[in-house]
């Protein structure tokens, strides 16, 4: 038995999902202070102030829905398979939200990274350029700096493949994930 609603009930879930996790990622800003707070405000009495340079930059607060969505990939919390589904649902919430984006042969990893970073028509920018599912040359890659390779199952599926550790594709060590 075919129900006709279920798609538009489960693409208006995706696209309501999507919607709540962009205000979450982008909460609306307060407005700023022109005047800086003194000094003597901020510092307790007693403590010594000496200028210094922090050690460590403030994170990046993401700049597109799927560096929200990527927030924690390759780092030591997540695990490499864990890596790989992370970009699979990012990429599969790319596609179900920018429709034409299928409509372009989507297959080597140079015209998925174009397509994610806005640069072919009718795509708007899913991640930036300073994501860290890219790497210098703008590659999908996964945690150990190694270019992903995509293969087209059929209409609308792929498949992701990580070399794994050792680099070498179709070894023992290898991810895979799909997408949808």
């Amino acid at each position: 038995m075919k129900i006709p609603f279920i798609r538009p009930l489960t693409l208006l879930a995706v696209i309501v999902s999507t919607l709540i996790l962009w205000r979450f990622f982008h909460p609306a800003t307060p407005p700023v202070s022109n005047t800086p707070p003194l000094k003597a405000d901020l510092i307790p009495p007693g403590i010594l102030l000496t200028e210094s340079q922090p050690s460590v930059p403030p994170p990046a607060h993401p700049t597109a829905l799927g560096d929200a969505m990527l927030l924690g990939y390759a780092t030591p919390q997540s695990t490499p398979q864990q890596d790989l589904t992370q970009l699979a649902r990012a990429i599969n919430s790319f596609l179900t939200l920018t429709k034409t984006a299928a409509t372009y042969p989507l297959s080597a990893n140079e015209e998925w990274s174009a397509a994610l970073r806005g640069k072919r028509p009718g795509s708007e920018v899913w991640l930036s350029d300073s994501s860290p599912a890219l790497d210098s040359q703008h590659r999908l890659i996964d945690r150990w700096q190694h270019p992903l390779h995509f293969h087209a199952l059929g209409k609308n599926q792929w498949e992701i493949r990580s070399a794994g550790p050792d680099g070498l594709p179709f070894t023992a060590d290898d991810l895979v994930s799909s997408v949808p």
